[in-house]
């Protein structure tokens, strides 16, 4: 601890326990460490407010984050980032075309590369790959941040550089690791992976440029036996088994490296991989045997946050580093050729309602329909699944994937649904970013994504290639304040409209066979996302909350039916425990109806205004684990993060909202 922690320390209460002193700290450092002044509540002026955002808007209260123009704020605010030299390529939109064929004859790639994309099929290069194989390729002394959006083939951006690289330089390092590709996922890095192979598959004069991955959920020690004997140029890793990996044989396989990827970059930073990848970055240099600035660093990213400009600047180690930005400053973020629509329902029911009759009627028009379907949580993604199952099985596949299903089946579940002309797969957020499935007309969503990137994401898994494809998703009128912050936040319109209002059937149909009791666990988790959705989107709570809520009596065919509520536990991991809300939603039953109404009213005030602080912890970083698949910190049935007394869990944080297994 610093100085001042340990004063801190040891001017606390003696009565204080270790667990409240470490609380108070948490709360004490989180003003030391963030370079603001204490806010003053004894009148006055706040030295932390900015009188500039007072102006009311219809939604929240505050003005909305104005969309900056990032062709010139972006490039601004890298160059102050990055130590060395920024070389900015904007995309121009009357650049001449580049082909294969331009690239084979310019010398760019290898006779060998150039066959073996050719085999592949490919109508052409698409406007990511022109702007940035060459650059890359040419510029041999420069790290590169290349922004591109989701489906516009990134993978073969930085795949075909790093091949022609092994194939100028075969002699030199043949058995040691020459390329480090960072990915998110395990299943990104399995995708990314059978992308190489295709490029083995197509001439096989290439595959003594070996390459594995080195991802969670598999043997560690056998895939070290691998290492051992292929002596792969390529490593595709997650940053979890990656470190695992460099810990004990950087100096054994990891001393000639001359580049470093880090592909979806915005996406591993979402996920709390900072450290992880500057660790990485400082291993692989301290360790290299040409000298620690000798690695070019490639990042790949949809958006340029300050936290994707702050890791740049911190990995990158070249003179010059070329910023090549595909992206227009006056396009959507959007993919251009899907076309979006959205659905709206009276409440959250109404949209499950609205989205089997779109899937019904989808594949009575078109028998080869595929498409893939996003969830917000496991447990409704199960549910989802289930009901499909029912309805249509004997017509097309329906798969189900998420975080809960091991690594190995997840594997045989991507590959199946690739091979499949037709089929819908329901999945959470891990399928959202960087998987490539071939031929998907539409992608539909029930409800919010958790965070406005990931709409873009999620979309972005249709239209791959260049192709046109169509979204849908389903929201309930308490959601529409999303459709606004995404127009102005991401400068992305849904165009298409559609009011909706279920026949009676459709209801009958869904309630006929649901049990109570998995209704009752599949309502209380959408709840548990929802409820930090709230401060993403602006929703009122008031209102969404037991719209969403209700969503059990009507698919149940019980319309004054509330979720049964029997432990008052369960209300305190929902952060309702006290709120005024509760009646109006759940039935309680045995101990949670036993609580009395002055007990309930009457919580100390400092649980109350230290609860935020005492769980910390709960942060994003730590909702995923290290390999990026999703991590259920909190349960119904016990609380795992036994670090927080209970007493703690209030309103403002809940149940893990998101990934709430």
């Amino acid at each position: 601890m610093s100085a001042r922690t340990v004063l801190l320390w040891n001017r606390l209460p003696s009565s204080l326990s270790q667990r409240g002193r470490a609380g108070f700290l948490i709360h004490a450092r989180s003003y030391m460490d963030d370079g603001f002044k204490r806010p003053s509540y004894r009148g006055g002026r706040n030295p932390n407010f900015n009188n500039r955002n007072r102006n009311n808007n219809r939604y929240g209260g505050r003005d909305r984050v104005q969309r900056k123009e990032h062709d010139e704020d972006d490039h601004a605010s890298l160059s102050k980032s990055i130590p060395a030299t920024l070389i900015h390529v904007p995309k121009q939109a009357d650049a001449p075309e580049v082909t294969l064929d331009t690239l084979h004859n310019d010398g760019v790639l290898h006779k060998m590369l150039y066959k073996s994309i050719s085999r592949m099929g490919f109508p052409g290069l698409t406007p990511v790959q022109q702007m940035t194989i060459k650059p890359i390729v040419e510029s041999l002394d420069q790290d590169v941040i290349a922004r591109a959006k989701t489906g516009t083939g990134k993978t073969f951006a930085f795949l075909m550089p790093i091949f022609q690289h092994l194939l100028n330089s075969r002699t030199e390092s043949p058995y040691m690791v020459r390329a480090v590709i960072v990915a998110p996922t395990r299943d990104l890095a399995l995708q990314i992976e059978s992308e190489v192979k295709k490029i083995y598959d197509n001439n096989y004069g290439l595959e003594k440029f070996g390459c594995i991955s080195l991802i969670g959920g598999t043997n560690f020690s056998q895939y070290m036996k691998k290492m051992h004997s292929n002596r792969p140029n390529i490593v595709i890793a997650t940053p979890g088994r990656l470190m695992a990996t460099l810990e004990r044989f950087s100096n054994k396989f990891f001393k000639h490296v001359d580049f470093l990827v880090l592909d979806e970059a915005d996406r591993l930073l979402e996920i709390g991989f900072k450290e992880d990848l500057e660790s990485i970055s400082r291993t692989l240099n301290e360790n290299n045997a040409a000298g620690p600035d000798h690695i070019r660093t490639l990042l790949f990213s949809a958006t340029l946050d300050s936290k994707v400009q702050s890791l740049a600047g911190n990995i990158m180690h070249k003179k010059e580093c070329l910023f090549l930005d595909t992206v227009d400053k006056n396009e959507p973020e959007a993919h251009e050729k899907i076309d979006q629509s959205m659905v709206v329902s009276e409440n959250f029911a109404h949209s499950v309602c609205a989205a089997m009759d779109h899937i019904n009627n989808k594949i009575a028009s078109s028998p080869n329909y595929k498409a893939i379907l996003f969830s917000p949580t496991v447990k409704f993604t199960q549910y989802l699944s289930s009901i499909l199952r029912k309805k249509f099985r004997s017509q097309l596949p329906i798969l189900e994937f998420h975080g809960k299903i091991d690594q190995k089946k997840r594997t045989n579940l991507v590959k199946q649904f690739k091979r499949e002309k037709s089929g819908i797969l329901i999945c959470t957020d891990v399928g959202a970013r960087g998987m490539d499935f071939p031929n998907v007309q539409e992608v539909l969503q029930i409800g919010v994504p958790s965070e406005l990137a990931n709409y873009i994401h999620r979309i972005g898994r249709t239209a791959r290639g260049g192709q046109e494809g169509a979204s849908t998703i389903f929201l309930c009128k308490d959601e529409l304040p999303f459709v606004d912050e995404l127009l102005h936040r991401r400068n992305v319109t849904i165009a298409n409209k559609e009011e909706y209002t279920p026949l009676n059937e459709t209801i009958e149909g869904l309630t006929s066979e649901t049990d109570p009791q998995e209704l009752s666990d599949v309502i209380i988790s959408v709840l548990s996302f929802f409820r930090t959705a709230i401060k993403e989107y602006r929703f009122k709570e008031n209102r969404l909350l037991p719209n969403v809520a209700s969503a059990y009596g009507i698919l149940l065919g019980d319309k004054e039916a509330k979720i049964p509520i029997y432990d008052r536990d369960m209300l305190q991991r929902l952060g309702m425990r006290n709120s005024s809300l509760t009646s109006k939603m759940f039935d309680l039953q045995g101990s949670a109806a036993q609580e009395s109404g002055y007990e309930r009213s009457n919580r100390g005030s400092y649980q109350n205004q230290n609860s935020y602080h005492r769980n910390r912890g709960n942060t994003r970083s730590q909702r995923y684990n290290r390999d990026g698949d999703e991590q259920f910190s909190f349960n119904r049935d016990r609380r795992s993060n036994s670090f927080h007394d209970r007493k703690f869990y209030q309103k403002s944080q809940g149940e893990n909202p998101r990934y709430d297994e």
